[in-house]
């Protein structure tokens, strides 16, 4: 927890709330005292974090000042899969029923963070899932915007490594009260809008910390590792701490802006991994015969409807727009020296919209906001532009390289690779209060990914079921299975401080011993019985026995490759590793 506040404070990483004050009070508060320019406000807020007046949330996050209090949650099903310790959320985060007896220890262990009793479990006042299916993040939530599915909808499906954009196209209007991901976004935003003249009846602004970005000048702006808070240097914001951004917020035009592409894009253009493509000539040609949006006496590109903005993102993405892509690699020539406009010059013509896609799926375009080249068929491979083309890697050094010179690198030990061995059961405290019941045997629990499931989604088809006893089993070696009694197909109960499992068991000899595997994430609503060992409640999944670790290196950064990029809820944690008791589940289940 020292590290994650080393971290916010020098601008390594995020963190919500960001301030123990409202920052739309703190903008108001720095006009009061005579701060009216964006510098004189972010040079007074500077001021304020130096002396302690203002601080960050991270620092006391037991204090309900600082606690998260509405969570949307679109699509991820946070609250069990994505969730590392899903009791620890039931219980911090929520408030409600679960099956974890870990005892906090941090009290005495923390210099950094201020140590609080905890006033209540949970935080959170209010969790909105919009979702398409019934999973545990949607039955927990307050409330529930039912989404349309893959079929009922038109969108857009790619990542880095598919070497295709696929369109989804509606092939049947969405299901009873359920709308588009976009209908429900653009529903919100016209509430809000409706709503905001009572509370904000003029645009206002507020104060926002952003971390040290990687691909941009950031990448250079911490050499050393020095603390302002230590009295080593000066806070200085985008240097020695977070970027600070005074943003003016208009919540009465948030519906007009959401249904239109706006000036500003066409001012700033397209960025992407550190590549900036001016765009202002094609979006003159793309607004003349763009769908128009009109509001305050102006037209723009419309976005009022989904294919609108799937066609938007197609028309300026250089993964599908040939001038994009071409002008990508000119933007990469300019600062390597190198010449690559060839790897782009026969695509310069190709554009794709939705209907061409819905025609036939078409590959991505070779541009330089990946490493691949697709040219002539070529399946995407990561890396071949480096190789092939020597354009510099993303690194400090612009080479790949095995030795991390970051200052936290070397603290931890980590500056070269290292063989580190697993955490042992004692110093991981899953199992400090849980003790052996019968006939009981510990093993460490490995969670891989779904076997025959994609997450914990389709878990419940009929043929899944049918493949996997109807069920998300517990594995085990046959010799282990056998000290305890338990035969294939048998009902167990695997549990530690973090939660329980209760499941069937699969006994085979291709699991090595002393270990046992539980898949990544089955939904608890699907037969899982209750635990007798935990009050009689149900069983969970693959995160009731687990808990979020963070690894500090993982948190390093302010210094070339290791600066901040978003891509998830917070660093990469050890997170599939824990230590479980296991045994055989006395008498008949109980549902």
């Amino acid at each position: 927890m020292d590290q994650q506040i080393d971290a916010v404070r020098m601008g390594w990483l995020p963190f919500y709330p960001q301030f123990n004050e409202n920052p739309i009070e703190v903008i108001r508060r720095a006009e009061q005292e005579g701060a009216k320019t964006e510098a004189e406000i972010k040079d007074w807020v500077v001021t304020q974090i130096k002396n302690r007046r203002l601080r960050f949330a991270v620092e006391d996050p037991d204090a309900s000042e600082n606690w998260p209090r509405v969570w949307i949650i679109w699509r991820a099903n946070a609250i069990l899969s994505s969730a590392k310790g899903h009791e620890f959320f039931l219980k911090h985060y929520l408030g409600t029923h679960d099956n974890s007896i870990a005892e906090e220890v941090a009290k005495g262990s923390v210099q950094e963070a201020l140590w609080r009793e905890p006033a209540r479990k949970g935080k959170m006042d209010l969790v909105v899932d919009l979702n398409f299916r019934m999973d545990t993040s949607a039955l927990y939530s307050d409330i529930v915007l039912p989404s349309a599915t893959w079929y009922e909808k038109d969108d857009l499906n790619t990542t880095d490594l598919h070497s295709y954009i696929h369109p989804l196209s509606a092939a049947v209007p969405p299901c009873w009260e359920s709308k588009t991901d976009w209908e429900i976004f653009k529903a919100l935003a016209a509430k809000v809008s409706a709503l905001s003249p009572r509370q904000f009846p003029v645009p206002f602004r507020d104060i926002v910390a952003t971390p040290l970005l990687h691909d941009t000048v950031d990448d250079l702006a911490q050499p050393g590792v020095k603390g302002w808070y230590r009295g080593e240097c000066e806070p200085v914001p985008g240097k020695t701490m977070p970027h600070l951004s005074v943003v003016e917020r208009d919540y009465a035009s948030l519906y007009h802006k959401f249904c239109s592409l706006g000036p500003r894009f066409k001012e700033e253009g397209v960025e992407e991994r550190g590549i900036h493509i001016p765009i202002g000539d094609l979006y003159d040609r793309f607004a003349a015969s763009a769908p128009k949006y009109e509001w305050d006496g102006r037209e723009y590109p419309s976005l009022v409807e989904a294919i609108d903005a799937a066609n938007t993102i197609l028309r300026f993405g250089p993964e599908t727009n040939g001038e994009m892509a071409y002008r990508s690699f000119e933007a990469r020539e300019r600062e390597t020296g190198l010449k690559l406009t060839d790897l782009a010059r026969d695509n310069r013509g190709i554009h794709y919209d939705f209907e061409t896609l819905k025609a036939q799926p078409r590959r991505i375009l070779t541009n330089a906001c990946w490493s691949g080249i697709t040219n002539g068929g070529r399946p995407y491979s990561s890396y071949c532009q480096n190789i092939e083309r020597l354009v510099p890697w993303r690194t400090l050094t612009g080479r790949q390289h095995l030795y991390l010179d970051h200052e936290a690198y070397l603290a931890f030990g980590e500056n070269l690779p290292t063989f580190k061995p697993r955490i042992t059961a004692e110093a991981s405290l899953n199992l400090a209060d849980s003790r052996a019941e019968g006939e009981c045997l510990m093993l460490n629990c490995l969670t891989p990914h779904g076997k025959w499931h994609i997450h914990s989604t389709y878990s419940d088809d009929l043929r899944m079921l049918t493949l996997s006893r109807g069920i998300e089993p517990f594995w085990l070696n046959d010799k282990d299975a056998a000290r305890i009694g338990v035969r294939d197909n048998d009902w167990v109960e695997a549990y530690n401080d973090n939660g329980v499992i209760v499941t069937r068991a699969v006994v085979s000899a291709r699991i090595p011993a002393g270990v046992s595997l539980f898949y990544h994430a089955p939904e608890r609503s699907i037969a899982f019985p209750k635990s007798p060992l935990r009050r009689n409640r149900r069983g969970g999944g693959t995160n009731s026995v687990t808990r979020l670790r963070l690894k500090p290196v993982l948190m390093a950064g302010g210094y070339g490759q290791h600066c901040y990029r978003f891509n998830d809820y917070g660093p990469a944690a050890s997170d599939r590793d824990t230590y479980v008791l296991v045994r055989k589940l006395p008498g008949k289940p109980q549902w």
